[in-house]
Parts: C-alpha cells; structure tokens; sequence
C-alpha cells in the first residue's frame, strides 16, 4: 500500500515523546501515527488497536485491544506509560445498533481515561469527537461556532453522535485530573484515504452509475476536512496542552477543558463534492445528466426503503437510504474554525481540491477490487 504524504507545515518547540494512539489501526488514528512518524522522529509511539488491513509501521509498537476491553486497557497502558495519548479509537457507522456505539465510543473511552489516571503519566489527552455532537440531524447547521450546546437525549436522538458527546463529556471534566489536561476536537464530515465510511462509498456509487442523482436543489454548503489537517491538529492540540504545563493562559487563549471545531475552512456544495470524487475516478458526470430528486420526494422514497428492510429483515437490517441521509445531503452544515485557529495554530495545509485528488488516487491503488 502507498503511504500518506502531507506537506510540511510549521510546528513548536514542543517534543512529544511517548504517544499512544488509540484507533491507531484505523482511519483516523492511522493518519495521526502517520504524521507523527513524519514530525516527531524521535518519538516513541505506541498503537492501541483491533488490527485492520492497513499496513503496520515498523518503528511502532501495536497492541491487539479492543477499547471496549478494561482489563486490557488497563494492562497495555500501565506498560506502555504514555506521555500524550490521543483517544481516535470510535465507530462511526449509523447502520450499527445504539449498544455498538455506547461499547466502543462512550464506554470505551471511559475506559482509556480511568486507565490514562490511574497510570499517572499521561500529561496530555486529545480526544476526536465530532461536530455532530451539537447536530440534532434535523435542522441546518451554519457557520456553527463551539457556543453551540452539546446535544443529548432527548434532545439527540441519532446513537452515534449521543454516544461521542457522552464520550467528550467525560474527557473534558477529566481536564486537571491527577495531572492530565484535556482536550476535544470536532473534525466536520472527515475524508482521506482509507476512510471507507465516505471516500469508499462515494467511489462505489460513482461505478454503479449513481453518481448523477441529487437530493434536493443542490445549493446546500458543506464543510469537510481532509484528514491529513485532521492529523495537524491533535498534534498542535497535544503541544498546546505540553505548554498549559509550563504557563497559566488566560481565559480566552486555553486549551485544556476546551473543545475546537475542525474544517478545511473551505465549503463546498455538497454535491459539488460528490460530483468530484466520482470524476476524480473516471466517472465524471455532466451537467445535463444531473438527475434532481426533490427533497420531499426523497424522504417518502427513503421512508419507504426504512419500513420495507426493516420488515422484510425481521429489524436486523437499517436501508441503505435513509431518511437521516436525505436531511444529511439536502441541508446546508457550515462551521467556524476560527477558535482552532486563534488558540492552535491551526491552518489547513491540503486544500479540498487536492485532498478530494490524493483520496481518490489511493483508493484506485489500494481498492482495485472495491
């Protein structure tokens, strides 16, 4: 498999040392240990995972432990004694039960912070959360900012961002706690190579011939960000938290106990961004073939689609179309980053145009038989 490359961008002073990357098997996590082998050579890091078909990284220790797992939490982090851990372990799938979600992404980082007290060592902990967790899946969403409260039941009913906003809940009140600083990031709707929760299945409908059908009008804004920035940030989260050690910031310049949206501060038309991944693999959709499905119409074909698989599955199945997914791809979901960027540093390095051109290209390398 071809690695991931990221440009270079402008780091601090501040070295990590020991770094456990929880998820470090998966999406997310993989970019961080990635990046991390790019910027900090001389860091000794640590990956706590259910292995997956990535490649292992030989310079790195990996740990087969499910998150969900305490005793095994407990043991691998006691030996391992990090420094910094950044908590990317979760499941993102809707289509999985409410109890998946609560194991792995509420339950499963409680137990990585019990572990992350009890050991003592940890000095930083960055969490990847969601900007879902102040979604109610329902109402548009613009130029959000973190003032915005955090959703739960019953005010959020969809079970995997309840179950990311119970999870950064308790990472934040951890902030302070037997030395340990705390912090959340909530990337926008991530993408990236090896993300087969979007990328892979964009692609698969573009091949299917599918990639000229939109929900809705088509005016609807939409922030995403390329994983590679994703990656930047927890390590600029993690140094920040490494410097709040040394010095007391003022109110407006914390980091520890804070949460931090993340985009590519660069919207795009939603089907502007599917339209081009589906270029980008040869199947490019023009203009006059675009098909426009109204949104109400959507939602009575996908009502349908929810009762038809649900009864003909026994209640084991959810469709593919789904009336949540008709909201998600007809409403306009915009958000500020401008807090990341005054207390982090943060500056997207990969453009959407260039991000939307490596994931693509890694797929068509590393999926040829998607």
């Amino acid at each position: 498999m071809s690695s991931f490359q990221f440009e270079p961008t402008t780091m601090t002073e501040v070295d990590l040392h020991n770094v456990l990357v929880t998820g470090g098997d998966s999406f997310i996590g993989y970019h961080i240990v990635s990046r991390l082998l790019q910027t900090q050579p001389t860091c000794e890091i640590s990956a706590l995972d259910i292995p997956t078909s990535l490649p292992h990284f030989p310079s790195v220790s990996y740990h087969d432990v499910d998150v969900s797992n305490k005793p095994s939490v407990l043991t691998a982090i006691q030996k391992i004694k990090p420094q910094v851990i950044f908590h990317a372990a979760c499941t993102y799938s809707l289509a999985l039960p409410a109890e998946t979600h609560t194991r792995i992404n509420t339950n499963g980082t409680l137990n990585v912070l019990e572990a992350a007290k009890e050991v003592g060592t940890v000095k930083a902990f960055v969490f990847h959360s969601s900007t879902s967790v102040i979604e109610d899946g329902v109402s548009p969403v613009i130029n959000a900012t973190e003032d915005l409260p955090v959703l739960l039941a019953p005010e959020q009913r969809y079970p995997y961002p309840l179950s990311k906003a119970l999870a950064e809940q308790a990472v934040l009140a951890a902030n302070g706690t037997n030395g340990m600083l705390t912090v959340s990031l909530r990337p926008a709707s991530c993408f990236g190579e090896a993300n087969e929760e979007m990328m892979e299945k964009l692609i698969s409908v573009a091949r299917s011939g599918r990639a000229n059908v939109q929900m809705g009008d088509g005016t609807n804004l939409y922030d995403f960000v390329y994983v590679g920035n994703v990656a930047d940030a927890h390590i600029l989260a993690a140094k920040a938290l490494l410097r709040a050690h040394e010095r007391t910031l003022g109110e407006g310049e914390r980091v520890d106990g804070e949460a931090f949206h993340l985009t590519n501060d660069e919207p795009w038309l939603f089907w502007d961004f599917t339209r081009e991944v589906a270029k980008q693999a040869g199947f490019e959709v023009k203009k006059e073939d675009i098909r426009v499905v109204p949104r109400w119409v959507g939602m009575v074909m996908a009502f349908l689609a929810e009762w038809s698989v649900w009864i003909m599955s026994g209640g084991r199945r959810e469709s593919n179309l789904t009336r949540y997914g008709v909201r998600y791809s007809s409403f306009e979901r915009t958000l500020s980053c401008e807090k990341a960027r005054r207390r982090l540093g943060y500056k997207p390095a990969i453009g959407m145009q260039e991000g939307i051109e490596r994931s693509v290209r890694w797929f068509l390398e590393n999926k040829k038989n998607m």
